[in-house]
């Protein structure tokens, strides 16, 4: 072995060693020393004091023992004399028992000082300067709160600078590093550094100043500074909430009611105390004993420990023992026994699992944790000091009295920590409202609102707790061209406003405000959070849940991607909800993310809207109706007219209300609008000017349709929700049944039953409607089979597919085997047809189209009896059309109607809708016997067979003609007022509002339209909405879309095979053409189902842009389904009728021929025609199983003669 270099170890010594350990030993202990200090600020202090009295003592007692060294016979003559008293004079001079009784003392001073009780004047002359020292300062060790409101004296602020010079810089805050950021730049500050994870707990503020009782009389009869370091924006002074008197200084109380509050308070200073002892289980045995604090004080027992630990809280109470101290004042003897456990009006169960599961599907990903609930423990009472408290705090809503107390001993609380200790929603709106109208004589409750625009959402309420309104600050765009000598660059920021806040939960004026806000999608966009739930129960779609992005790079910006930095999601909630200053100690409320469509636009117009929902909302028609919801509390406040303090009035008293105020005629209104930094002023006798400012007889109407239970019930628990209907359900991506047999199976484990069972049950129900065979076929088939068959009849079942036993696939098979996407189409055909038929507005077709389904059902549902050659006829059909009934494969292109597993299913429904109308033909006799029968008497006698009768009424809806084909003068009206200077939506006609707005509301509900994702500008969106009457109608106003392009923005291209109505096969002449050949021909006239104002076809979400319009108030639409006023929408109905029917041109040839939507089927005879209105009823109805024959505007098995009177009746061109 060898050392590299020849150098040798060096040897270090052992005392070196020694020396080091021991220092870093020492400085280890320091460290923990230093740590294990940290106790409370008073204790430390107090610690502090009793540390230097103690070494004072010893000191002396030093000194004695050397003067006793040095003198011997002074220590001789000394021992002497203490010989005579050796017990008196060891107790006397025991320096540790001394100082433990002078503690003792002192604590019990400090409770009394607490308590307002006398203080014997030794010991207070001895002990009042260390009582000031403790209670009074504020040690530099104490933490600040983050984010609160600065503190109202330059004293506290100096405090909380030296304690960030104190702390490590490890240590510090990420709060406070950022404070001087402001919205989502402070946001991205945090989401960047990653410190968003810190205590989001509200802190306490200070509440160490113990006030005697003369320093509390003073400061509310002279009243206080207002701390508005908080207050910021405009301000509004001088109005009946906010006086000039009382801007800056709270009001001085009159003596009279100061006595009262501090007799009250005298007493709730004995329950807090109290209250403190109970929760001190050490403390209990001696107090129960006592019958008075005094007692309680003087009881030995009562260790010194346990009399610093209750010092300790006594001179610091938490909020939440002030709150609960203030609310057994209130209660007496009461145990809130009337506190019911849950809301009896909420309708949360009304949701049922396939909403709920539809929902979670959608917004799963935008979910947060649910809340936990405590259970509640035993109520007793127990008699402490001898006061008779509960053992629990009150549950109930505390009084304003009480509220009123609490402001005055905790005087240096924030009305945002009071928030905190609301018990529901109803006692927080009440402590809102009466700090607007400075009930509360507590100097750091002004600056909640912190300016007017804020206040004024609180008092709708609506109460934010995170804004960013710099959204026009912070989005550039900056871009290089390419003709410079560098490459092209791009720096492109969009940010959008936002606006968070909590509203009530299951409130009607929450639901109305939510859903005002859904249908202006293309202003602003909003997301709900269920804080009971933990669940979001709306919300846009995923591209649209960014607030901040941007697009940096080189090349040409359309080619780069956006990168969205912050989103309405998750980690965006905990983010801002560390920046929260306020806090609910409920759950009773929503979470309400509201942000801008546009990016970068003024503030003020998402406010406005904001506020203008508001007041719809509740509803508001005139100014003074803002105060309306007010009115049982102002009813009880008096504003004293010297003072301008408020307060209560006591039932003895006869003064006038507040309200009395603000009901007076004499009492005028200003209504301030604030847009593109101009301030418009209008009295309230200038409404008459803004018809659409308050809510009036449109919005009305609008609410009929969207809210209908609100017009035959009072509830006052109603949850909001999205509005459901088929379109929707599909549009979720989870099949309703789905949900639905989940749900059946859930509802039979909480009732104790078979979950399989009733899952069974549901999917039975599904089979019957849906998926399964029709019962008549099913047995006559049976029937047949079990007949003696000819071979002709046998060989006929086996070409078709039909010979072969054919049992029904149960729904868990056909999950299994059949193709996804054919169960998809079916289920969507299905959910499609609600809303087709939910947006039908022709008045009283619903009724007749839901009894002729239910005859149809039962019909197909009856077991067959009779004979079975109606079974040999569809046999044929489908021989006819070389098709087969036991098809396992399945064609995905829409194009194509078959093959598919339901071609039985389907031929069976259209030839027992047509058969009816074919009395005299042996084939249709079941169809006709059992139409005949007793059970189908209301729809025998509906008017469906009385096609003369129906003929002569022409339907109670508008025409079809779209707008490319109607008359320009029928846009004459409108575009005359489309000429003012004004923007439309302001003065739109109110009779045109009172016809189109709850048409919209109607479609909305039904799915067939929806907010679009577009600015409200005719520039994006294509069509404006009016009004107009026709001349079949020309008392009923109703909605149309004027399709004029006025930017060239929306080029129309029609397809090389469009043809114009005016080309389209005639009828008449061809029916003519055909009697002539035939003597014995029938006819059929067959029309395919739309509604008023859409036909049944989906629109291509890339061309719904080409549907757009813009409604009486400025929100932007889209269909789903192709609008009739959509130009050449009449091309749209030809073209897909004629596409089916080319499917079978060879077989039907000449016998079929249509026009827009309009069949016309010819036959040589009944038998013929029933042949071919069958084939054609079924080609037009299966998959995509989207399109029905109307049969109340069909007309089937006429002779040409009637066809004749059918155009004059006008049915054949403009039905």
């Amino acid at each position: 072995m060898f050392l590299l270099g020849g150098i040798r170890p060096r040897r270090i010594p052992s005392r070196v060693l020694w020396a080091d350990s021991t220092l870093r030993a020492r400085k280890r202990l320091m460290a923990i020393l230093y740590k294990k200090e940290q106790w409370y600020s008073w204790e430390a202090a107090l610690f502090k004091r009793h540390t230097k009295q103690m070494e004072a003592r010893m000191e002396l007692m030093r000194k004695r023992e050397e003067q006793k060294l040095q003198d011997a016979f002074l220590e001789e003559a000394y021992r002497e004399r203490m010989a005579m008293n050796e017990d008196a004079d060891d107790e006397a001079w025991d320096p540790i028992e001394d100082m433990e009784d002078e503690q003792r003392h002192r604590y019990i001073d400090l409770i009394k000082h607490f308590l307002w009780m006398e203080v014997e004047v030794d010991e207070a002359t001895a002990e009042k300067p260390a009582l000031t020292d403790a209670s009074s300062s504020k040690p530099a060790e104490e933490p600040a709160p983050p984010e609160e409101a600065p503190a109202p004296t330059k004293k506290l602020k100096n405090k909380k600078k030296n304690k960030g010079k104190s702390n490590a810089a490890a240590n510090s805050s990420p709060l406070e590093e950022l404070q001087n950021l402001l919205g989502q730049k402070k946001l991205l500050a945090m989401q960047a550094s990653g410190k968003h994870s810190t205590e989001t707990e509200l802190k306490e503020p200070d509440k160490k100043n113990i006030e005697t009782e003369e320093e509390m009389r003073k400061r509310l009869s002279q009243g206080v500074k207002k701390n508005l370091d908080n207050i910021c924006g405009m301000q509004l002074v001088g109005t009946i909430e906010n006086p000039h008197e009382t801007w800056d200084k709270t009001a001085p109380m009159e003596d009279d009611e100061i006595d009262e509050l501090i007799r009250d308070i005298r007493e709730i200073k004995l329950l807090l105390f109290c209250r403190l002892v109970l929760l001190q289980a050490s403390l209990l045995p001696a107090a129960l004993r006592a019958t008075t604090v005094q007692e309680f004080l003087d009881d030995t027992s009562v260790t010194e420990a346990d009399l610093r630990d209750l010092c300790l809280k006594v001179a610091e109470p938490t909020l939440q023992d002030i709150r609960d101290a203030c609310a057994d004042f209130a209660r007496g003897d009461k145990a809130d026994d009337d506190l019911p456990v849950q809301d009896e009006d909420d309708d949360d169960d009304d949701e049922t699992m396939e909403e709920l599961l539809q929902g979670d599907k959608r917004y799963h990903h935008l979910h947060t944790d649910d809340w936990l609930k405590e259970r509640r423990q035993r109520k007793t009472k127990v008699t402490i000091c001898g006061k008779s408290i509960w053992n629990h705090a009150s549950e109930n809503a505390m009084s304003r009295d009480g509220w009123l107390q609490f402001s005055v001993m905790a005087k240096d609380c924030d009305l945002k920590h009071a928030i905190q200790l609301c018990r529901n929603w109803s006692e927080f709106s009440d402590l809102n409202l009466l700090t607007l109208w400075q009930y509360f004589p507590a100097s750091n409750w002004t600056s909640w609102g912190q300016d007017r625009f804020m206040q004024q959402l609180q008092q709708l309420g609506f109460f934010p707790y995170f804004t960013d309104f710099d959204a026009d600050k912070y989005s550039h765009h900056h871009q290089i061209g390419g003709r410079s000598q560098g490459r092209r660059q791009h720096d492109i920021v969009e940010t959008r406003n936002i606006l968070i806040g909590n509203m009530k939960r299951n409130d009607p004026v929450t639901r109305r405000f939510l859903q005002y806000l859904l249908m202006r999608r293309v202003e602003l966009l909003v997301m709900v959070r269920d804080g009971k739930t933990g669940r979001v129960i709306t919300a846009p779609d995923d591209e649209q849940l960014w607030t901040y992005r941007k697009k940096q790079g080189l090349g040409r910006a359309s080619k780069n991607d956006w990168f969205n930095i912050l989103e309405v999601g998750p980690d965006f909630m905990k983010l801002t909800d560390v920046l929260r200053e306020w806090r609910f100690g409920f759950d009773d409320y929503y979470n309400v993310f509201i942000w801008d469509f546009v990016p970068g636009e003024p503030h003020m117009d998402l406010y406005n809207i904001v506020v203008m929902e508001l007041r719809n909302a509740w509803p508001m028609r005139t100014p003074r109706d803002m105060y309306v919801h007010m009115e049982p509390l102002l009813c009880s406040l008096h504003r004293n007219e010297k003072t301008m303090r408020t307060r209560q009035i006591k039932p003895c008293e006869d003064l006038k209300s507040l309200w009395d105020t603000i009901a007076d005629e004499r009492s005028g209104f200003r209504l301030f609008d604030v847009s593109n930094k101009k301030v418009t002023m209008r009295k309230d006798t200038e409404l008459a000017e803004s018809p659409y400012m308050f809510y009036n007889k449109a919005n009305e109407v609008e609410d009929a349709i969207l809210f209908p239970d609100e017009l035959t019930s009072d509830r006052k628990s109603v949850a909001f929700r999205e509005i459901r209907n088929g379109v929707a359900s599909i549009e979720d991506g989870i099949l309703p049944s789905t949900a639905r047999h989940f749900f059946k199976g859930l509802e039979a484990i909480n009732k104790g039953k078979d979950p399989m069972k009733a899952m069974r049950m549901a999917k039975h129900d599904d089979e019957n409607n849906i998926w399964g065979l029709p019962k008549v076929w099913e047995t006559a088939l049976l029937q047949a089979r079990s007949d003696k068959l000819k071979k002709s009849q046998k060989a006929l079942l086996q070409r078709t597919g039909l010979l072969n036993s054919y049992k029904t696939l149960s729904y868990d098979r056909r999950l299994e085997e059949s193709d996804p996407m054919e169960m998809m189409e079916r289920y969507r055909a299905f959910s499609f047809k609600e809303s087709f038929h939910a947006g039908d507005l022709e008045p009283g077709y619903n009724a007749k189209y839901n009894l002729f389904q239910e005859t149809l059902r039962a019909m197909l549902k009856t077991p067959h009896v009779g004979s079975t050659d109606w079974i040999f006829f569809i046999a044929e059909i489908l021989e006819w059309l070389d098709l087969r009934g036991d098809y396992n494969d399945y064609v995905q292109d829409p194009q194509y109607p078959w093959p598919h597993s339901f071609i039985v299913q389907d031929i069976v429904q259209a030839f027992a809708m047509i058969a009816m109308f074919f009395p005299n033909l042996e084939v249709a006799k079941l169809q006709t016997m059992f139409v005949n029968s007793s059970q189908c008497d209301d729809f025998r006698k509906s008017g469906v067979f009385d096609p003369k009768e129906r003929s002569k009424v022409r339907p109670d809806r508008r025409t079809r003609t779209s707008y490319k084909f109607r008359e320009k003068e029928f846009w004459k009206e409108w575009k005359e007022f489309y000429k003012t200077e004004r923007y439309f939506g302001d003065v739109y006609r109110m009779e045109w509002s009172l016809a189109v707005r709850p048409i919209i509301a109607h479609l909305y509900q039904a799915g067939v339209i929806g907010p679009a994702y577009m600015q409200n500008h005719p520039e994006v969106v294509l069509g404006m909405v009016t009004a107009n009457t026709e001349p079949h109608r020309p008392d009923k106003l109703v909605l149309f879309i004027n399709y004029q392009d006025q930017y060239g923005n929306f080029p129309m291209t029609y397809p090389p095979s469009f043809v114009d109505p005016s080309k389209w096969p005639q009828v008449i002449p061809t029916a003519r053409t055909f009697s002539s050949k035939h003597p014995a021909a029938r006819f059929a006239l067959l029309r395919l189902w739309s509604a008023p104002h859409y036909y049944p076809f989906m629109v291509g979400m890339f061309n719904r842009r080409n549907t757009s319009f813009l409604d009486s108030r400025g929100r932007s639409w889209e269909w789903k389904f192709v609008p009739k006023d959509m130009p050449g929408s009449e091309f749209s109905a030809h073209h897909t009728t004629g596409k089916r029917l080319d499917v079978l041109k060879d077989k039907f040839g000449d016998m079929a021929v249509h026009r827009g939507d309009l069949i016309l089927v010819m036959g040589v005879d009944e038998d013929d025609l029933l042949r071919f209105c069958t084939a054609v009823t079924f080609a037009m109805q299966t998959k995509p199983w989207l399109r029905e024959i109307d049969l109340w505007k069909s007309f089937i098995n006429m002779d040409f003669e009637f066809l004749l009177d059918l155009e004059s009746f006008g049915w054949i061109r403009r039905v």
